[in-house]
């Protein structure tokens, strides 16, 4: 069936279709950044002074701005100007402090009030002009100097920002007089701003922009100012600057308003300037118009500046692979489909399988590397994740099935033993996989990396992966010792494929998708441990100490200063690969030795499984004797330990201080915690028995799920959520949440299908047409097939032998490719290593 390749092109097609117009008036979002919003954290059990923290524009993600941020921005020489009243006098404050926390409350406490005051940090100069009634000569200079452009390689100081607000001033002295008397003076000012690019990404010259007249808490103002700063006299002004916005597109930030809108929080205690946090978020309102487009020229990803910016254009890869995915590959499949027997094309299930894997790359280019789809901002609420984990649990709950009876190894199993299931199992190692990839979801949709306790236990959650990686390989390789380069290579293909192929489309790194990577070196430490004088695995002793000396020997390298350092930059120079070797070996440190403990547990696992199949006619080493012989009392001191590990791991991470502390400790205490749980999930046979078929398939596609949230699920290279900009609006957020979590689910389970497709198609061509003949496609060619060129006599035959000598050579060719996957090999690493220096 064509059902998944065709449904993934109309989800992108349907997906540029819906949001595409809505956005066509505002595609950058710095309308909607200058002004529409709302808080997050509104309603929330919060104190009052955390109530407005999380200002989220409409569509985009509002950008925090700190002093490393703003110095990238600004160039040498650059001023930020404020004109206005005591409110913008408030701002003025809050950009000082973003330079210099500690000088700006400092010169806060000895400055002067209605004088003008300037901050200077290295370059960069933040000056503010008092004027509350917007009409000084002074003011007027610096907007006519504000507006002339900058000549190249001038020393002269100029204007990057100009921020001019009032109006209260007008309405608390001047009476019947402040509108006519305000009018005047921001119709003036208005004559000097840039009414064509204000509202487009900024690159070099100043932003003008006016803010509204501020809005009064009016039960917490004085008496004097609640008879003079009246509602009518503000309405009235800001009326019109909402004509002169409407009618000659001057900039005015709204948002302001909407920040303090029916929000009692958001006010100082006199009820006429905001909150110090409310000012913090207006000016990242400012910021985000003025640098965000000209940080992302310069920063690449993560692409987390999504306000007032557009996108870098598409690379010529980009574009080239773009084009074949939607308009080349989805002929090669018609083709395919309608005549099976172009044996110059793969077969029926390669073709959708490349389909389904071009056009989900697709779909994340154009769902996180363009205006497309809108980027919300994460926000953690205790309640939300409570909500995550109780639907997890009851869809664990409801989903419980019995496991099929396993076949045991040996002849001596008796019929009770034979129905149930071993330790660890594989519908129990999907299990738990799949609960944990629910957990770790819903961490990154929260965001709820900076709350220490979930952190804690997600970061334990990611030692039980690796832990599996060891445990899961080494009793592989202990069973079948099977140390093939076929096999290798399907693993490392199936574990890559898609974070080889991202980074090209979307222009990250490998290691940004660092699950695939950290699995793929634990793989191949596990294998070189076990592949070594493998003849000897037989030996318990011999094991235990091959694995000490690999550990000894990782943790070495890991640790030793220099050594990823050197690689990297070797890296480099001859393959053009950029990697963060500090980035590399704190997640490889994180958990350094849990592998090791879940390549040890399958050892003794395999191990003590033999020990308890021995008859007493064979021979017993003194392991089998003492398994045999202390079983039990060896599974009550298991409990005991299994029962008294969690009140202990508690009671060590509440005390821990920070994510640092706790990840000094990572290594030793994941070993204790996992055990433990382990070891209480298998101890019953019952228990073992049972499975949730729900988290056992999500533990299935849990490569998928964790690759590709970074742009369908997640936005902005995971820091931000991905948004259709219309469902929330039409059903509700809830309902959007839903649907995008359907599709992306939908889309994981079809990539992982055609991912293992396409290993198994790389590790041995031979196989792709198989599966045609079984489904009984080739029956359909018993049928008169119209006659080819090749059966026509015309010029275009073959002439002299020449075409068939090309034919001959070409097959030769593909014989040799097909024929040995040591050349596949080659080619893929060259091809990759060709792009890598091209691209």
């Amino acid at each position: 069936m064509l059902v998944p390749t065709v449904s993934s092109l109309a989800l992108a097609a349907s997906s540029s279709a819906i949001t595409g117009p809505v956005h066509v008036h505002d595609p950058y979002k710095c309308e909607a950044t200058l002004t529409q919003g709302r808080w997050l954290d509104v309603g929330e059990t919060s104190t009052p002074a955390q109530s407005v923290q999380d200002w989220e524009p409409e569509g985009c993600m509002l950008h925090r701005y700190q002093q490393k941020d703003l110095g990238d921005c600004l160039q040498k020489g650059e001023q930020i100007i404020f004109i206005g009243d005591s409110t913008i006098r408030q701002l003025y404050w809050a950009t000082a402090r973003k330079f210099n926390a500690e000088q700006a409350y400092q010169e806060q406490h000895l400055a002067q009030q209605h004088t003008d005051l300037s901050f200077r940090y290295g370059d960069i100069s933040v000056v503010f002009l008092w004027d509350p009634y917007l009409n000084s000569s002074k003011s007027h200079t610096q907007l006519s100097s504000a507006s002339l452009p900058r000549q190249s390689n001038s020393a002269e100081i100029t204007s990057a920002i100009v921020l001019i607000g009032g109006g209260l001033w007008h309405a608390r002295y001047l009476g019947d007089d402040s509108l006519p008397s305000f009018s005047q003076a921001v119709n003036h000012i208005s004559f000097f701003m840039d009414k064509t690019h204000a509202l487009l990404p900024q690159t070099r010259g100043a932003l003008t922009i006016l803010t509204p007249v501020q809005i009064p808490w009016y039960e917490s103002l004085s008496e004097g100012r609640r008879d003079t700063i009246t509602p009518d006299r503000v309405k009235a002004m800001n009326e019109h600057l909402l004509r002169l916005s409407l009618q000659q597109g001057t900039p005015v930030a709204w948002a302001f308003s909407l920040m303090s809108f029916n929000q009692l929080h958001a006010y100082d205690v006199n009820g006429l300037h905001v909150a110090e946090g409310v000012a913090d978020r207006m000016i990242d309102i400012i910021f985000n118009m003025k640098c965000n487009a000209l940080l992302q020229q310069e920063h690449g990803y993560p692409l987390d500046k999504t306000c007032c910016t557009g996108y870098p254009p598409p690379t010529w890869f980009q574009r080239v692979s773009l084009a074949f995915s939607m308009a080349v590959l989805p002929v090669l499949v018609l083709i395919v489909y309608k005549d099976i027997r172009r044996t110059f094309l793969p077969s029926r299930h390669i073709a959708r399988a490349l389909a389904v894997l071009a056009m989900t790359i697709c779909y994340c280019y154009y769902a996180d590397r363009t205006q497309l789809w809108d980027k919300a901002q994460k926000h953690f609420d205790s309640r939300d994740f409570a909500k995550f984990c109780m639907v997890t649990i009851m869809l664990g709950l409801l989903s419980l099935r019995q496991s099929k009876a396993p076949t045991i190894r040996g002849k001596n199993s008796t019929p009770a033993e034979s129905l149930n299931q071993p330790f660890l199992s594989r519908d129990q190692t999907d299990e738990f996989k799949g609960w944990m990839q629910f957990l770790i979801l819903t961490y990154h949709y929260l965001g709820a990396s900076k709350i220490l306790p979930i952190y804690e236990v997600i970061r334990l959650l990611v030692a039980s992966y690796l832990f599996m990686t060891g445990f899961g390989h080494a009793v592989f390789f202990c069973r079948r010792g099977d140390y093939t380069l076929r096999r290798s290579a399907a693993v490392m293909i199936r574990l890559n494929m898609l974070s080889i192929i991202l980074p090209y489309i979307m222009k990250t790194d490998y290691l940004f998708y660092y699950f695939a990577p950290l699995t793929s070196f634990w793989y191949i430490t596990v294998f070189l441990t076990m592949y070594v004088a493998n003849q000897r695995n037989h030996s318990l002793n011999f094991m235990i100490c091959k694995v000490i000396t690999s550990a000894i020997l990782v943790n070495v390298v890991v640790r030793t200063p220099r050594i990823f350092e050197d690689l990297f930059q070797l890296l480099e120079k001859t393959c053009n690969i950029h990697w963060n070797a500090h980035e590399w070996r704190f997640r490889l440190q994180l958990d350094s030795y849990i592998v090791y403990i879940g390549m040890l547990c399958g050892i003794l696992f395999m191990h003590v499984t033999d020990a308890l199949q021995i008859t007493d006619g064979k021979d017993q080493g003194s392991f089998d004797l003492l398994i045999r012989n202390q079983f039990r009392r060896i599974r009550l001191a298991a409990l005991a330990f299994a029962l008294a590990t969690p009140p202990a791991f508690y009671l060590f991470a509440k005390n821990a201080a920070d994510k640092y502390a706790y990840n000094a400790w990572m290594p030793y205490i994941s070993t204790p915690a996992i055990l433990s749980f382990i070891i209480m999930r298998n101890y019953n046979r019952h228990a073992r028995n049972y499975y949730s078929s729900v988290f056992a398939w999500m533990g299935r596609h849990s490569l998928e799920t964790f690759t590709l949230q970074f742009h369908i699920w997640l936005a902005a290279d995971t820091k931000g959520l991905l948004r259709t900009g219309m469902l929330d609006k039409w059903f509700g957020q809830v309902s959007e949440f839903v649907g995008l979590s359907i599709v992306f689910l939908w889309i994981c389970w079809h990539v992982s299908a055609a991912t293992q497709t396409l290993t198994n198609w790389i590790v041995d061509p031979s196989e792709r047409r198989d599966e045609d003949v079984a489904e009984g496609n080739e029956k359909k060619e018993i049928l008169p097939r119209s006659k080819t060129r090749e059966d026509l006599t015309s010029p275009m035959r073959i002439v002299d032998g020449v075409g068939e000598e090309l034919r001959s050579g070409v097959q030769g060719i593909k014989s040799l490719i097909a024929g040995d996957l040591r050349v596949r090999l080659i080619l893929i690493v060259v091809g990759l290593w060709l792009l890598n220096i091209t691209y």
